[in-house]
């Protein structure tokens, strides 16, 4: 049974969250607020040189200055430094296959699938490229053998639908007599474990 979904176990990268006109606006007033107070909070010390009765300006504006002086300075560093990771997945994966592996015969693969929605704080992509290898199992007690591989490349990442074509072929000389399925990899970690295994029928030579 294939996978209905995966997602990269590779490191996630991260970037700048694009912000919305309306997210603008609410960050400038937020940020006019936080720095109105923090000015009255100066201008209220400032008074209160003036001696008198006024040194009880500082009373106020002392602990208001230096709140709102911190809250603007945490809020503007906050904001620049929002990011949102983005997350390399597939999801409604499905491998064409046709009708199945011919010895010394190019087998055509295609694999679908679509771009997963994205979850709040990130923003999903589909992998540029993905590794497609021919194995074949001899016997169970021994290793699996690579008989072929091909990269293949993503037709178009922002599509509703996301097409990878590719081709593998078994020569004569790997021998028919085996159990031969395909796997698929992520490209750059080839060495990992594949996110799909797809057996393959094997029909006679022409």
């Amino acid at each position: 049974m294939l996978p209905d979904q995966w997602t990269s176990g590779a490191p996630q990268a991260t970037e700048r969250a694009p912000k919305s006109p309306a997210d603008r606006l609410g960050w400038l007033i937020a940020l006019a607020v936080l720095a109105f107070f923090a000015a009255f909070g100066f201008q209220a010390m400032t008074w209160a040189l003036a001696g008198g009765w006024q040194w009880l300006w500082m009373l106020v504006g002392l602990p208001v200055f230096a709140m709102f002086s911190v809250l603007t300075v945490v809020f503007v560093y906050t904001s620049l430094r929002e990011r949102r990771r983005v997350r390399v997945a597939l999801a409604d994966i499905r491998l064409e296959r046709g009708e199945g592996l011919r010895v010394g015969e190019p087998l055509e693969l295609r694999l679908r699938a679509t771009v997963p929605a994205a979850r709040q704080g990130e923003r999903t992509r589909a992998p540029e490229r993905l590794t497609l290898r021919l194995m074949k199992r001899v016997d169970a007690s021994l290793p699996d053998t690579c008989c072929d591989e091909t990269a293949v490349h993503c037709e178009d990442a922002q599509a509703a639908r996301l097409l990878y074509m590719g081709a593998l072929c078994a020569r004569p000389e790997d021998g028919a007599a085996a159990r031969w399925f395909v796997t698929v990899h992520e490209t750059g970690a080839a060495d990992t474990a594949p996110f799909l295994v797809a057996a393959l029928r094997l029909l006679p030579a022409r």
